[in-house]
């Protein structure tokens, strides 16, 4: 949900019970750290944060949401290995997106919390 998911809809999400979760394909690192604070001063609710390793610049993002200590990262088009064991390091959940079996038996290999099952297309 590249240029929706915003924080004050993450807020506004989690505020109502849910788990509003980042999108930070289009966003730089310090743009990403700068939308990690707009969210903490609209909810004090747990909130997530998506990874997707295929974007260019995504080390530098996970770095900025693991220092963030965001409460559940989202990873998507990688293993994320690294990424699992420095979000589980805060006490944080790694949850993984995948598309099919081999890539969910995988993902739970590797650690992952939970996963979020969808279509390739």
């Amino acid at each position: 949900m590249t240029g929706i998911s915003r924080p004050e809809l993450v807020a506004a999400v989690s505020n109502a019970g849910g788990l509003g979760i980042l999108a930070t394909a289009d966003l730089k690192a310090e743009e990403l750290r700068t939308a990690i604070k707009k969210i903490r001063y609209f909810t004090d609710k747990p909130f997530g944060a998506n990874i997707p390793f295929i974007i260019p610049g995504t080390e530098e993002k996970a770095d900025v949401v693991i220092e963030e200590k965001v409460d559940v990262v989202n990873y998507t088009l990688g293993t994320g290995e690294k990424l699992i064991k420095a979000v589980h390091k805060y006490g944080g959940k790694a949850l993984a997106t995948v598309t099919n079996h081999k890539h969910a038996l995988s993902a739970r290999k590797r650690g992952a919390d939970a996963l979020i099952v969808t279509g390739h297309e």
